[in-house]
């Protein structure tokens, strides 16, 4: 398969920083092997500190910022902003933010991950106050935010790369040429304002997560899946510009390597790894007979209720699958830390650490993903990495 144009590919995984744990894991795998590796945090899950920061680890884009690039001494982890725009923030939901008024509180964000150094910005604005974006708009406000985040970056010398998608990931693919239209129309206005092209485009690759599962038609019908798929890559290679999957959770090694095959230059991979990090508390909990802790986590998780973005309409999960799923979003809260301190004693004192524990647990799940993915060019110098940004 050729390209018009060379296609950078940074790193081929991007993996959810749900917890302090997936982010040394992410740091650990990616110098166990020198592969590069994202980071993609959400807006709700790493924030500015001037829009209240996020739930993992209470961090703000700074304090992660600096957490990664301490304990990454090779700089083979790229921070990369996933989701950010207007409405992807609870607080300008919960708020009922104007647009004009949503629009400017992204610029905040997006300028803050800027001045950060995060490598690489998702500029995504299908989400509108009340559901998602007319597509017109949408397309109107994504030229308007990375304009300005193109300015910003120049103006404070940033060597800052893009990803652009059209809408939320959904059970199927992208008709081809359909697709094709929408990513021209997208680099034409983008050229019209000068601005360069984005270094990923999101594809719609027939993955989708429900619960604790990949629904998607890439697992009904693989060999349809691909096919298409193969089409979506070479309409972006012919551009110069590589093809990310998003929600590639739950996939075994067999679709992993069926998506590769069919040319995905990168994936994305998040609340996995919060659930197996839940699943590895629990089982420590269990192993421990720590009964009441136990109890007291699963209740916490459940009632907290960030289950319910997950569920199928049809869902047949129990209240302890609803609390496997949520586990992750409790780890900042001041119950959970009290549960996590008697496992952590009674661990020590059974001789081991409850954090390298389920650091590893972590490290397990993204070796699955990395592992058939270890194809990906060394990020080499920053001529390399500015060639599809600012």
């Amino acid at each position: 398969m050729t390209s018009q144009e060379p296609v950078h590919v940074p790193s081929r995984v991007g993996i959810g920083p749900m917890s302090r744990n997936a982010v040394d894991a992410t740091i650990a795998v990616a110098a166990r092997h020198g592969q590069p590796l994202m980071l993609i945090p959400s807006r709700r899950q790493v924030e500015a500190a001037s829009q209240g920061g996020g739930y993992v680890e209470g961090w703000d884009t700074e304090a992660f910022a600096d957490y990664v690039r301490s304990h990454d001494p090779n700089r083979l982890v790229l921070l990369c902003r996933d989701h950010g725009g207007p409405y992807q923030s609870v607080r300008e939901r919960t708020e009922r933010l104007s647009g004009d008024a949503a629009m400017a509180s992204a610029l905040e964000s997006y300028q803050e991950d800027i001045r950060r150094g995060f490598d690489l910005l998702h500029i995504d604005t299908s989400m509108d106050l009340d559901g998602v974006a007319d597509p017109d708009l949408a397309v109107r406000r994504a030229v308007e935010l990375y304009g300005q985040c193109v300015e910003y970056a120049r103006s404070i010398g940033a060597a800052t790369m893009f990803e652009i998608g059209f809408e939320d990931q959904g059970h199927d693919t992208n008709h081809p040429g359909e697709f094709e239209e929408q990513l021209d129309e997208a680099l034409a206005l983008l050229a019209a304002e000068r601005l360069p092209k984005p270094t990923f485009v999101v594809a719609q690759t027939a993955t989708k997560v429900q619960e604790t599962r990949n629904v998607g038609a890439m697992i009904t019908a693989p060999a349809a899946v691909a096919f298409t798929v193969r089409a979506l890559v070479r309409a972006t290679e012919r551009r110069g510009i590589a093809l990310k999957a998003h929600n590639c959770d739950y996939l075994d090694e067999a679709t992993i390597r069926t998506l590769d095959a069919a040319g995905v230059h990168a994936m994305n991979i998040a609340p996995e790894f919060g659930v197996v990090e839940t699943r590895e508390f629990v089982a420590v909990l269990e192993e421990l007979g720590l009964r009441v802790q136990l109890e007291r986590f699963l209740a916490l998780a459940y009632e907290s209720r960030s289950w319910s973005k997950w569920m199928s309409p049809d869902t047949r999960a129990s209240d302890y699958d609803r609390a496997v799923i949520a586990g992750h979003y409790t780890f900042n809260t001041e119950q959970f830390r009290e549960i996590k301190q008697v496992a952590h004693e009674v661990a020590q004192a059974r001789g081991f650490d409850l954090d390298t524990r389920l650091r590893t647990a972590v490290e397990r799940a993204v070796e699955h993903y990395t592992t058939p993915l270890r194809t990906a060019p060394a990020r080499t110098d920053a001529v390399a990495l500015t060639a599809t940004g600012v």
